[in-house]
């Protein structure tokens, strides 16, 4: 019985361990808006990364939403000419969703400690 716990955990650490992340991806259309696709992101690009661009122009404020798969993120939030820049970064699969959080890649990341104690 040990044996078959040690072999499902370790399946699960290798299956959690050599999977390629992925990231919401796509740039803004002329209106700002940003229709996302999932993307399975290429090696060594380890975070998903969500900027946000907010322009203000003669009373109105324009936003400019960008996703993507990067190999390097700063978060944080930065006044540009005539508006602001924020950006977030993560590194869990489509964490860059719209809603801050894909909460299914909690499950992936904690499903061998799962499992370890089903078969205790």
């Amino acid at each position: 019985m040990m044996d078959l716990r040690v072999s499902v955990v370790l399946f699960f650490v290798f299956l959690t361990g050599g999977y390629s992340l992925r990231c919401y991806s796509c740039m803004p259309d002329s209106t700002g808006s940003c229709k996302a696709k999932v993307e399975t992101c290429p090696d060594g690009f380890s975070k998903c990364a969500s900027s946000i661009v907010e322009q203000s122009d003669a009373g109105s404020t324009k936003v400019f939403i960008t996703k993507a798969c990067a190999s390097q993120c700063k978060p944080g939030t930065q006044q540009i000419d005539g508006g602001s820049l924020s950006v977030q970064c993560c590194d869990t699969d489509l964490c860059n969703a719209t809603d801050g959080m894909y909460k299914g890649s909690f499950l992936v990341l904690f499903s061998p400690l799962l499992f370890y104690f089903m078969f205790q």
